[in-house]
């Protein structure tokens, strides 16, 4: 079976119908194709899609393994190649954002641990965005997500221009450290205007118990 057509749409616009191998604007001269190939058991899902000119399309294919020359193209050198291309045409939909873990309540004072702050905003005046926020504790070596679905990933966040929110959690017992700084990951993506997740780094927040306060750690 083909791609569905929301699987060619994205595909499409994310690469603004560039080729993903060679970066030549195709217009119309350009193909969907599976990077495993659906004999070999590839899927029909977005992950092993990369749009392709006809003539790289003709590259990728013609390499023969049972008389190798040259260096065939690799599935995950042509998946790098396909982010780095998708990224070029899509990071213009990415506005920036701020965000802090934090106890403060803007005139209400600090609240009482282990509830815990969560502001973000957006700080442009450019397209509105989704986000997935995953707040996660550092235990024993391991990450363990905040339970709640607003935390944790399950459910995206809405940010239009210029706006924030405030929210907060509560953090279990089980996942504070008994012996250790308590540190929070947080791990933000921002989904553009086209459905293309953009992973951001993760950054680390150390509790001060003796400040009620938090500080970042990179």
């Amino acid at each position: 079976m083909p791609f569905s057509q929301e699987v060619r749409t994205r595909t499409l616009l994310w690469c603004d119908r560039h080729c993903c191998l060679c970066k030549k604007a195709c217009g119309v001269n350009i193909e969907v194709h599976h990077l495993i190939p659906q004999s070999k058991g590839g899927s029909d899902e977005i992950d092993n899609a990369i749009p392709l000119c006809f003539e790289c399309h003709s590259e990728v294919e013609r390499y023969n393994s049972d008389h190798p020359i040259g260096t065939k193209y690799k599935v995950e050198e042509l998946k790098i190649r396909r982010e780095q291309v998708y990224e070029e045409f899509t990071r213009h939909l990415v506005p920036p954002v701020h965000y802090e873990i934090t106890q403060m309540i803007p005139g209400r004072g600090k609240r009482t641990f282990p509830d815990v702050g969560f502001t973000i905003t957006h700080l442009s005046d450019s397209l509105p965005v989704q986000l997935r926020i995953i707040i996660a504790s550092q235990l024993m070596g391991s990450s363990q997500p905040i339970p709640s679905e607003h935390y944790s990933g399950k459910k995206l966040w809405n940010l239009n221009p210029r706006s924030s929110f405030s929210g907060h959690f509560k953090i279990p017992d089980s996942l504070v450290p008994q012996n250790d700084n308590l540190e929070l990951r947080v791990t933000l993506s921002i989904i553009d205007q086209y459905g293309r997740e953009h992973s951001q780094l993760s950054t680390g927040h150390i509790y001060m118990p003796e400040r009620n306060d938090w500080y970042a750690e990179p």
